[in-house]
């Protein structure tokens, strides 16, 4: 199983994909910006990270794998499994390429990641490339050259070199202004590109925003209950609170069960103990209700 494709279909809606038993990987969006040594500037893109410390089961992944192969939620959690422990092998004796991902290397037991860079994981600016910038040359304006004859001119040569000095800046600036203004228009064509391009997924995922422009209403997460099936996470907690309404309204025990580490109230079709009963639940819920529905397992 080439785990490395689902981790890569996943990094284009969600900010952090955590592998079991592995690891988390992470992207930060980073804003359009100018490569000095080849006067190029360069689309808004996601800078792909890893963190080791990122190994809890979040369902995310493991879900993914069961819809888009067709097997139960176990079966994907045992397919990952073994993948994981392959890779962890290899990393023994060899740097582990993911494609599309990037690069690990395993030494003196510090694991360190180099990303790909050759793919933009951010949708808006699917289809974009590096845009030349042209620049202008800064021509030295010549000084005149005065040969002092006598001593009596040294006042009139002060004066001659101060001109020439305003000359000089004067120049300067001007071709400073031309190119400042050309770096705004081409960051203007760069942004028109942007507001046009578009992107389309075979297999559309909910999306999820890590940005929290205010802060949410903490609540307690649910501890009574190891497994909840994830009917989706909200920014505003008064659309939670909808959520839920409309949930118990189609006669599901539905709850708000806390708020997650990026700040999104979570809402849950409804919460169990027993991990045999909420998979169940939970192929029946795909099957009748959401099909993007996922596990969420608390450690």
């Amino acid at each position: 199983m080439q785990l490395s494709k689902y981790i890569s279909e996943l990094l284009y809606r969600y900010e952090c994909v955590m592998v079991p038993s592995f690891g988390g990987f992470v992207s930060n969006k980073i804003s359009s910006q100018i490569k000095v040594e080849n006067h190029q500037f360069t689309p808004p893109t996601k800078n792909i990270s890893f963190n080791v410390n990122l190994q809890q089961n979040d369902g995310l992944l493991v879900n993914h794998v069961a819809t888009s192969l067709k097997i139960t939620f176990d079966e994907a959690l045992e397919m990952i499994k073994k993948e994981v422990h392959v890779w962890q092998q290899d990393l023994k004796k060899s740097p582990l390429l993911l494609q599309n991902i990037g690069q690990f290397t395993l030494e003196n037991n510090q694991l360190s990641f180099e990303p790909i860079h050759k793919i933009n994981y951010l949708t808006s600016s699917f289809g974009l490339s590096d845009v030349d910038a042209n620049y202008v040359l800064r021509h030295t304006v010549a000084t005149p050259e005065v040969e002092i004859v006598k001593k009596s001119y040294q006042k009139y040569m002060a004066a001659a070199a101060v001109v020439a000095i305003g000359v000089f800046v004067g120049g300067t600036a001007y071709v400073n202004k031309v190119k400042n203004n050309q770096e705004v228009v081409a960051q203007k064509d760069i942004t028109a590109k942007i507001q046009q391009a578009s992107f389309n997924i075979l297999q559309p995922l909910p999306s999820v925003t890590l940005t929290v422009e205010k802060e949410v209403e903490q609540v307690a997460v649910d501890e009574l209950h190891k497994y909840h099936i994830i009917a989706g996470a909200f920014k505003d907690a008064e659309n939670a609170a909808k959520k839920v309404e409309s949930l118990n309204a189609k006669g599901y025990n539905a709850s708000i069960i806390g708020v997650n580490k990026w700040g999104l109230t979570q809402v849950s079709y409804a919460s169990f103990q027993d991990k045999r009963t909420a998979v169940n639940t939970l192929n029946k819920i795909k099957r009748e209700d959401n099909k993007y529905a996922w596990l969420l397992i608390n450690e």
